[in-house]
């Protein structure tokens, strides 16, 4: 995968998992692709999205962040620590995005959830570049858990979000790209491994268009809000 696409892929975790993860760009997902907006221009190799240079002294400061804290809940089995873990994984994604530890991910995601190592590696691949995600925090409105067992070994939790407006510097040498606020459900597929819980798989519920709203920004991730039916987030 190159990484004019590796810069797409992590722009903003709801809009990528609305559709297949390391398959398509953001760009796909407003309908516009390369080539409708290039008409048969061809850019450089250096910089296959043809965007504009940027002095790196320009750019949005990197911004310092504390590495989040673990809540307890992480190592319970219970229903309250399946959706502490969700949480914790959307909290700690501006941190992860913007600094390239993965370390808060590891430890509660599933090695087999290939969204989750997908995220992983684009936030290491982006730290290698240079470059960082600026904002963009997720405030977790409500969670709710339905499980199999007792206590659960498995289970679901759906998560209503916000994720505020962002800022993407994948090169420091060219023009940062700016994302649009996005609210959404998140739903996780969870398993106790023992020791605590991990995410095994994790998709956006289609709203009544089919995907995440923007808030009614300019990128459009093809609907305007969030599904019915698809949990109990209360």
């Amino acid at each position: 995968m190159n990484r004019p696409v590796q810069r797409l892929i992590i722009a903003v975790l709801a809009l990528v998992l609305v559709v297949s993860v390391g398959a398509v760009g953001i760009s796909s997902l407003t309908g516009n692709t390369p080539d409708d907006e290039k008409q048969g221009e061809q850019p450089s190799a250096a910089n296959p999205d043809d965007r504009p240079t940027a002095d790196p002294a320009d750019q949005p400061p990197k911004p310092e962040l504390p590495r989040p804290e673990e809540p307890a809940g992480l190592t319970e089995q219970t229903s309250e620590g399946a959706q502490s873990t969700l949480t914790y994984l959307l909290e700690s994604y501006t941190y992860m995005m913007t600094t390239g530890d993965t370390s808060v991910w590891e430890d509660s995601v599933d090695p087999n959830c290939q969204v989750c190592t997908t995220f992983l590696g684009n936030a290491q691949i982006l730290h290698e570049q240079g470059g960082y995600l600026v904002d963009g925090e997720f405030d977790v409105r409500s969670t709710g858990f339905s499980g199999t067992g007792e206590p659960p070994a498995t289970g679901q939790v759906v998560a209503d979000f916000t994720q505020e407006a962002s800022i993407i510097v994948d090169d420091p040498n060219l023009q940062a790209s700016p994302v649009d606020e996005v609210s959404g459900q998140l739903i996780a597929q969870v398993a106790w491994d023992g020791s605590r819980w991990r995410v095994t798989d994790m998709s956006i519920a289609p709203g009544p268009g089919g995907g995440a709203s923007d808030g009614g920004g300019a990128s459009d991730a093809g609907g305007t809000g969030v599904a019915d039916g698809a949990g109990d987030a209360g």
